[in-house]
């Protein structure tokens, strides 16, 4: 039956299918059960377990709605948003667009309820896997000022999360992918906090010089769990012929895993690597690990696939 709902989805516009998909989960969050997978344990972070290696990113859930219903399906863990300190429409439609094969771009734009709603949201539908906050900064506030964004979502959902992934690589909000420099990097490990891992998500538009220099500095930080590679890639969203958005799918797995190499031999063994872009198949996830991903994410094999896919990754990323 889920096989046919997915095949259903898909005859939808993008964002119309997206928000079905949500009340669908909505629905059923109560119901389903999820599979059984053996727990992983990362030594690095011994607080937390993870039912398998396999997360889906942040961009699905944005609102944190359907936390308990991805659990159930069999996911290890989730991250969900972005959230911003205020609600935000995000771009203009249409904003997300299929791309063949099996791709997506899109220019959302940090749509999303705002920080009150999202932690009511997290507090009331608990979840059985780790669940990480993505913060981003809002869309009118200045690089000046963008610390301070991140500073109040950290502080607001600090005792709601399981842990936090930082967005400074979204192509998709003006001037943010400016915040990927050692200053403003600096800046943010001082405000950490203490008792959750944090990531840093990185875009696979760095160049592997600035993606080396980032993880280094990151690996030296003790407050930094590690990074998240890569978010949506603009490059690759121009070579499509798009002016705007950021694009994710098949096309993207050569540099994204070529970035999570890069970042291993940067960060060293202390840190967690959360691998993700264009990830659709075992073997994708096979390789992903042994470049060094600790952990990997998926998100547009999952709208394409649907959870059908999860097995394959599982068993892959062992």
């Amino acid at each position: 039956m889920i096989h046919w709902i997915g095949k259903a989805l898909l005859k939808l516009p993008p964002e119309t299918a997206h928000h079905q998909a949500i009340r669908l989960l909505q629905a059923y969050q109560s119901i389903l059960r999820p599979p059984g997978f053996p727990a992983i344990h990362l030594p690095q972070i011994p607080s937390l377990n993870f039912r398998n290696r396999v997360g889906l990113a942040a961009g699905f859930d944005k609102n944190a709605e359907v936390v308990s219903a991805i659990g159930r399906l069999g996911f290890g863990f989730l991250e969900v948003g972005t959230v911003t300190p205020k609600p935000q429409f995000g771009n203009p439609l249409p904003r997300i667009w299929r791309v063949k094969p099996d791709s997506l771009v899109n220019s959302l734009g940090f749509n999303n309820c705002g920080l009150e709603q999202f932690a009511h949201n997290l507090v009331s539908r608990p979840s059985k896997i780790p669940v990480f906050a993505n913060i981003g900064k809002g869309k009118e506030t200045p690089n000046e000022q963008a610390l301070e964004d991140y500073q109040l979502g950290l502080r607001h959902l600090r005792d709601k999360a399981d842990g936090f992934v930082i967005n400074v690589s979204s192509p998709n909000t003006p001037h943010l992918r400016g915040l990927q420099n050692a200053q403003f990097v600096e800046a943010l490990g001082n405000i950490l906090p203490v008792n959750r891992p944090v990531w840093l998500k990185l875009a696979p538009d760095l160049s592997n010089g600035e993606l080396i220099a980032l993880c280094e500095q990151i690996r030296a930080h003790t407050r930094f769990a590690g990074v998240v590679v890569t978010n949506t890639s603009r490059l690759l969203a121009e070579e499509n012929g798009f002016a705007q958005g950021g694009f994710s799918g098949p096309a993207l797995f050569e540099r994204s895993l070529e970035c999570v190499s890069v970042a291993r031999g940067a960060l060293g063994p202390d840190k967690v690597l959360i691998g993700v872009g264009g990830i659709s198949s075992a073997d994708n996830a096979r390789k992903m690990r042994e470049a060094g991903a600790d952990l990997i994410e998926v998100y547009t094999a999952f709208i394409y696939q649907g959870p059908k896919v999860l097995k394959a990754l599982v068993n892959g990323s062992l």
